[in-house]
Order: structure tokens, then sequence, then C-alpha cells
């Protein structure tokens, strides 16, 4: 299994497939893996060596150097080639518009257009070396962890760009990935140690070690929210583990009941009866059964949609098992 993968940075879920793209940095090239384990290569020989991945939009972006290039998730095809004359990109996220992208020596974030590929700088400094980066739709902010001892974890606003520290001492180093999981808990990887760390959403507690073993160097995580399960490339040893996830502490209150879509058709900002009550993993699907776009969102919280094509769209909570149609005007 090790020699499927070579120096492994970064897994990308793909609900639409239900497989995962990872990027090696040793042969400078994007595997997929399906469930039953088999990996093939998705792209190959790149110019360079990929790091982060996220996937948007039927288009899975890699960092790549100074720039960042997209690839059709279905066809491999070329898609997207942005030169942000970056140092090191290495961490990438998206709120389904715009990219975010940390350069981890420059200690910046930059922000992409992804309709008209337009770049600009979002945060000209950090005040530390960013790595992995997450975006929190149901705080509508960006949280980043850093590299380094003692590791700190901050947020920034996704309006103004201003940053805040959420943990001035994470109590690991080395942080190289962070995702949100089922319950709207933040995951961490950490490399001193070894580990995966669990922070409530308020970030108000210590980090609890989630006890997944067998981690050596891991990287830039992600959630597979159908599978309930935390995906970690080993970047120290060549392979990826994908370790299930508990979601017993969440309430179902969708399972019994209808979800209605309200307005329904919109034209931009909805919300949901009955109410969420706690964090909920969404993914919103075209008509198609394309990936749009996806989050987590708030207890009560409501969905903006504003930014779709008119059409027809699905709503899926995937905790949760439930979907909802909506019509965007």
């Amino acid at each position: 299994m090790c020699a499927q993968y070579d120096g492994p940075e970064s897994v990308e879920y793909d609900p639409v497939g239900d497989r995962y793209f990872v990027s090696n940095t040793g042969d400078a090239s994007i595997k997929v893996r399906s469930q039953d384990g088999s990996v093939a290569d998705f792209v190959t020989d790149m110019e360079e060596p990929p790091y982060g991945l996220e996937l948007v939009n039927g288009v899975i972006y890699a960092c790549m150097g100074s720039g960042v290039r997209g690839y059709d998730a279905v066809t491999a095809a070329p898609a997207f080639n942005v030169n942000l004359d970056a140092t090191f990109l290495n961490g990438i996220t998206s709120d389904g518009t715009s990219l975010y992208v940390t350069d981890f020596s420059s200690e910046r974030i930059y922000k992409v257009e992804i309709a008209t590929e337009q770049a600009s700088t979002f945060v000209d400094d950090t005040q530390g070396t960013p790595n992995g980066i997450e975006w929190d739709a149901a705080n509508q902010r960006l949280v980043v962890v850093f590299w380094g001892n003692n590791a700190p974890i901050k947020a920034y606003d996704i309006v103004s760009g201003a940053g805040s520290t959420l943990v001035a001492n994470s109590g690991v180093g080395n942080i190289d990935g962070i995702t949100i999981d089922c319950l709207g808990n933040f995951l961490i990887a950490s490399w001193s140690p070894n580990r995966i760390t669990r922070f409530e959403p308020t970030f108000t507690s210590a980090g609890v070690n989630t006890g997944i073993s067998g981690l050596n160097h891991p990287a830039d995580i992600d959630f597979d929210a159908n599978n309930n399960r935390v995906c970690i490339p080993n970047s120290g040893s060549n392979t990826v583990t994908l370790a299930s996830v508990s979601c017993e502490n969440a309430v179902p209150e969708l399972r019994a009941v209808s979800t209605h879509v309200i307005p329904n058709p919109t034209s931009g900002l909805v919300r949901f009866d009955p109410p969420l009550t706690t964090f909920e993993p969404y993914i919103v699907m075209d008509a198609r059964g394309l990936l749009i776009a996806g989050g987590t969102l708030a207890p009560r919280g409501q969905l903006d949609l504003s930014g779709l094509e008119a059409g027809i769209y699905v709503i899926y909570f995937s905790r949760l098992a439930r979907e909802v149609r909506v019509v965007k005007e």
C-alpha cells in the first residue's frame, strides 16, 4: 500500500464520486482512492508538486509553488491556472465563490475569485507561518492553523480580513491541517506530537486528543461527511488513514420530520423548518448532481444562495441523511 503514495500532502473527499483525491509531492501527481481501497492516477507529471487540494463545483484545485491550478474532477482536463507570484502556497479552502490560499513562507493569505480568476492579497501579514486553512460557514470566517512550537489557531473575518487569535497556545507544534467534523468541531493535524486534536466550535476549551493511531507527519486533512471519517495523509509514511468519527452526541432532529426551506423559490437567503438545533454539515448540488457548495450551518442558521445561477438545487444534510430541494430564481 505504501508504494501507492509518494509524499502525500492533502486528501480531499469527493461527495459526488464518493472517493478521495490525494496530492503527492514526491512524484508531482494527484491520485484518486476509491472506497474499496484501490488507488489510481488522476493527474501525473505535474509541473510542480501539488500541496493543498480543494474541490469546488466539479473542479479540483491544487496549490502548486507560486500559483493555483484546477482540473476537471471527471476528466482531469486543465480548467484553471492562476499565478500569484507567491513563495510557497500550502493550504487552500473555499467559500464556494472564492479560493483562499496560505503562503507558508511569505506569511500571507491570498484570495482568488473563481469565476474571474482575479487574485488579491487578503491578509498581508499573518504574524506567523500559516499552514492549514478552513472556511467556517457557520461563523463567516477563515480558521487558520500555524507551524512552529506551541502553534496558535487564528480566525480572519471573511469581509475585512481582520484577524483574531482563537487559541494562543494549542498545546501542540507544527500544525499542518484543519477540518470540521460532523458535530461542528474542529480537527487539527500536528507533527509534534503526531496527533489529531479536537476543539469545540467556540475554542473555549482545551483541545482533546482523538486517539487516532498510526499517524506519521499528518498533513492537510479533510472530513468525509457521508461516511463520517477524517481523511489523513501521512506524509512521513506514504500512507492515508481514514478514521471513523463518532457523531453520537448529535441530535438527529430532522430524521423524523419533513424538512422545508423557506422561502421557496428564493432569490437569496433561506431558512429551514424545523430549524436546526445543532451544527450540521451540508452540501449543495445542482440538477446534474454536481457539487456546488458546502460547509456547516449553525443552529437556527440560514443559508445564502444569492450567488447561485437560476435553477433547481438540492441541499443535503449528510449527518441527518435529509435533503431538501429549492428553486433559485
